[in-house]
């Protein structure tokens, strides 16, 4: 940042800086409602002068491109924070909602704006520290670390966390019907180690096993990861902070002993993600083959894992060209269409081999099921389409707002005439109703973006009864999986935390657990990798929004969703920007 406090000052500049702040709290506080907003006087005048001292030092700001980024940080964060306080205590925004909740974003963005640049600006400050460790050394001693941290969780969970959709996974391993609901070599995976653990006798062995190799696969990238940090001259501090983080958070442990297909799609995300900002050190890797073929295969495995990747790895082509040395971008576009390409045929193949059925279309429509559904909550009485609505969406009555998955799982969409007829009246009723369309999205994605949001935590209820909470640890229940916990106190005290949810009641740690944290995070690392220039931090956060951005349009908001952004934390934070060096050499160098 560079302030001139050389420059007059106008009194427009007076005017804004008085006005900005008091628009910005008149309208939450409005949101808030005048008789409770009267109790807070005092702090009322507190905030509203802060705020001031921020507008002041936003507009003394000489540097336009600060005053850009961060402006509009600030202006979205505190948008979505009053829009999600709007929705938890109106249970819908409304017009009038909605243009104080604009107000609170306008007003507040210029203050909150310069607090995100101090942020930024003490991050920058961090120095790069030499590591004395060799990096074989550093690489095993991580891996101990990481696997030794995991380890209690996964006695007292012992085999592991048999939840999530390891039901249909497991059911399609033993009918041999498999199908393309989840990706197919995550079923192969987890049914492979079943079918082992029936041939040594315990099926309960089997996902042991299973889970126990995932520990050593996860272990070994974060591993790889920290060696990658530590060779970039990461701060030393800052890769001892991140190890001990990804030991000893329960977010890591417990999905790394869990069988959903999120945990391994992760890790692959972060494999990529330091082969992608190795690319902007040193774009002479691409001419490197055995560097270029396994990273070509590293595409196409973690496309196969889950279809988003292709979406981020695609849209980033054009950003990655614009990090790249131009010499260097035919090849680039080799890799990136040459993975691709294998993808499409691998996937194909495995279709076509293994029969497995075609895409869940149920999937396509899960965010117009929820607005329409919402549409027949609020005005079913009153609305001709009723019945119409209905036919689409046989169990419209289970609506819920946050999840879409009670509606959308049984849309009447499989046949192409149907998902033309329920594209036609999803389309006439948000010209009738953009606000109840508009609230289902915010209902059913708040997860994402608000930080005092709780309902990710319970998308499939919660209680210690239920064993479903932050993180599910139920044990599928007739596949001969048995849950035979080694560290009975360990595990109480978890369930206490992520099923019963008390986590929620440990002030500001709480927030550690918020999907919405690492997803503001991002965005706020690619405002700070815009506004200083840095290309390789710029495209890797830039590769993590696009790989996310089809949740938005998904059945509801989970952590695990977020979890390849939770992975790639330390290279978003403490990554020292070098910037691209050489291009790339000719085809027959050696490398």
């Amino acid at each position: 940042m560079q302030n001139n406090r050389q420059m007059p000052w106008t009194p427009l500049q007076t005017l804004l800086v008085l006005l900005m702040p008091g628009i910005g709290v008149a309208c939450f506080a409005l949101l808030l409602g005048m008789p409770r907003a009267l109790m807070y006087r005092f702090v009322w005048a507190i905030a509203y002068a802060a705020l001031v001292l921020g507008t002041r030092h936003f507009l003394l700001e000489t540097d336009r491109r600060f005053q850009l980024g961060y402006g509009i940080a600030g202006g979205l964060f505190a948008l979505t924070q009053a829009l999600g306080f709007r929705l938890q205590h109106s249970g819908g925004t409304g017009w009038v909602g909605l243009a104080l909740c604009l107000g609170v974003g306008i007003g507040l963005a210029p203050a909150l704006g310069f607090g995100f640049g101090r942020v930024a600006d003490r991050l920058a400050r961090v120095r790069p520290s030499e590591h004395t460790l060799r990096p074989r050394v550093r690489f095993w001693l991580a891996f101990c670390i990481i696997l030794l941290g995991w380890l209690p969780v996964f006695l007292a969970y012992y085999p592991g966390l048999f939840a999530y959709d390891v039901a249909t996974q497991i059911g399609e391993i033993i009918s041999g019907k498999l199908t393309n609901r989840n990706p197919l070599l995550h079923t192969l995976f987890l049914g492979g180690f079943y079918q082992l653990g029936g041939l040594l006798g315990s099926h309960t062995l089997g996902i042991a096993l299973s889970v126990l190799c995932q520990m050593a696969l996860m272990a070994a990238i974060f591993a790889y990861m920290l060696n990658y940090l530590a060779g970039a001259n990461g701060n030393r501090a800052a890769w001892w902070v991140s190890l001990v983080w990804l030991a000893l958070f329960p977010t890591h442990a417990m999905l790394a002993i869990s069988c959903t297909k999120d945990t391994l799609f992760s890790g692959l995300m972060l494999l990529y993600a330091v082969r992608l900002h190795a690319l902007t050190r040193n774009p002479a890797l691409l001419a490197r083959r055995r560097w270029f073929a396994a990273t070509l295969g590293l595409i196409a495995l973690l496309c196969l894992m889950r279809n988003n990747a292709f979406f981020g790895i695609l849209l980033c082509l054009p950003l990655g060209m614009f990090a790249l040395p131009r010499t260097a971008w035919r090849r680039l576009a080799a890799l990136v269409g040459g993975g691709l390409l294998l993808y499409l045929g691998v996937s194909a193949g495995l279709k076509t081999v293994l029969a497995a059925d075609g895409v869940n279309q149920t999937e396509l429509v899960s965010l117009p099921s929820q607005q329409m559904a919402r549409v027949y909550a609020l005005h079913q009485d009153t609305l001709p389409a009723s019945v119409e609505i209905a036919y689409y969406l046989p169990t419209v009555q289970d609506y819920t707002p946050h999840s879409a998955d009670a509606v959308k799982t049984f849309a009447n969409v499989r046949r192409p005439g149907r998902l033309w007829g329920f594209a036609k009246l999803w389309g006439k009723l948000g010209l009738q109703f953009p606000m109840e369309y508009l609230d289902a999205f915010l209902l059913n994605t708040q997860g994402y973006w608000w930080l005092d949001d709780t309902s990710h935590a319970a998308i499939y209820g919660q209680g210690l009864a239920t064993r479903q909470g932050y993180l599910l640890s139920d044990t599928k229940p007739g596949f001969n999986v048995m849950h035979q916990s080694l560290l009975p106190p360990l595990e109480t005290l978890y369930e206490q935390l992520f099923s019963a949810n008390d986590y929620q009641r440990l002030p500001v740690i709480s927030l550690l657990f918020a999907p919405a944290l690492y997803l503001w995070l991002t965005f706020f690392a690619l405002v700070r990798a815009w506004h200083a220039r840095q290309r390789g931090r710029l495209l890797l956060g830039t590769f993590l929004l696009c790989y996310f951005l089809p949740f938005l349009f998904g059945a509801c908001a989970l952590i695990r969703y977020v979890y390849p952004l939770i992975c790639c934390m330390p290279l978003l934070l403490w990554l020292p920007e070098v910037r691209a060096a050489s291009p790339a050499p000719a085809a027959g160098s050696p490398g």
